[in-house]
Parts: C-alpha cells; structure tokens; sequence
C-alpha cells in the first residue's frame, strides 16, 4: 500500500480520483481489475479524514463489487475498525479475525504482542512479517486504546486462538504437501477458515 497525504484536502482529492478511475474502468469495461489496487485503499483513506460513514459505504461497495476478493490485511483492519466506530461490533469481530488470518503478523503487531517469524508455507507477499513491518503506519494510528483493548481481546481469545493455531498448522503443512486431493483440502480449509467466524 502506498502512503497517504497529511492534507485533508489532497486526500479528498485521491478519493475522488481513485473511485473516479474505478467507476470509468467498471463503466468501459463492465468490470472493475484495477490491477493498481485502489480498491484497498479508498475505505482506509476515508478513515484517514474521520469520516466513518463514507468508509463503511467504501467497504460496502467493495464487499458489492468483489465480493470473491480474498482481502488485503490492512483493508480488512480497516474495515474492521470502521465496522467497531460505527457500533457493529459482531461483524467487526468477524471481519478481524479475517484481518488476522490475512497475515499472522499483522494483528499481534499492532495490540504490541512479538510474533516470532512462523516457518510456514505463504500464498502471498501480504502474508509475511516485512509486509507489515512495511505497512502504511498512519493506518495503525488510527487505533485509540478502547479499539486496541478491544482488538486485543479478541486475538487472546479462544475463538481467535484457535482459528490461528490451526491456519498455522494449515501453513505447515501446505509447506511440503504436494499439488493433489489432500492439498486441495487444506486449502478449502484455509478458505473456510478466514471467511468464516
């Protein structure tokens, strides 16, 4: 994910041309690739301005237009933590332990809890420590200490504990498991795991 401008009204402006970009693709071709990713960062830069309603419409016409969009870690904490501003804690819950099984680093990195680097097969570059490590920073701060005390609760509980302990051992074994039915199964697992909850 790319930075962020400081200026509220540059920011503006970036909304305003991203979901100006993604509306002409959709309009020219029927269907939105944007292969730049713009979709992921239009919820997290309405965050940015404070504006709560217009990041949960993002992520609503997100969740519209790719509803098979495995998700990007820090559009789904974003959209988690939009999802708890705006008092739907259930669906933030949930959409949080999707965040968290994006990328094993992410959730325990922001709640201050060291995550030792995991030897575990990865689908993706999002998935790895340096991703977050890397990650747009503005996005972590947009966290208060209720949002953290929350999220924190949640990575420590049982639920959360078990959907992870099992995604990493799901990792391990995708890690030498070769291409065949057994494979496949694991990764249906996977899938269910982290849209699941």
């Amino acid at each position: 994910m790319s930075r962020f401008p400081n200026d509220p009204r540059k920011l503006k402006e970036r909304i305003k041309r991203y979901e100006d970009d993604l509306h002409k693709e959709f309009k020219k071709f029927r269907y939105v690739s944007d292969d730049s990713g713009k979709r992921y960062m239009l919820g997290p830069m309405y965050l940015l301005l404070g504006d709560i309603s217009g990041a949960i419409k993002s992520f609503e016409w997100f969740e519209k237009k790719f509803s098979d969009d495995s998700g990007e870690p820090f559009h789904l904490l974003c959209w988690a933590l939009a999802l708890y501003r705006s008092n739907d804690r259930a669906t933030a819950a949930k959409k949080l332990r999707r965040a968290m099984l994006s990328n094993l680093y992410l959730l325990p990195y922001l709640v201050g809890i060291e995550q030792p680097p995991l030897e575990i097969w990865q689908s993706t570059n999002w998935e790895g420590k340096e991703y977050v490590e890397q990650g747009p920073a503005e996005l972590l701060q947009l966290w208060d200490e209720q949002a953290l005390r929350w999220a924190k609760e949640l990575y420590q509980s049982e639920s959360f504990r078990e959907a992870r302990e099992r995604t990493i051992e799901i990792f391990r074994l995708l890690k030498t498991e070769p291409v065949g039915p057994k494979r496949s199964d694991l990764v249906k697992e996977l899938s269910a795991l982290r849209y699941s909850g």
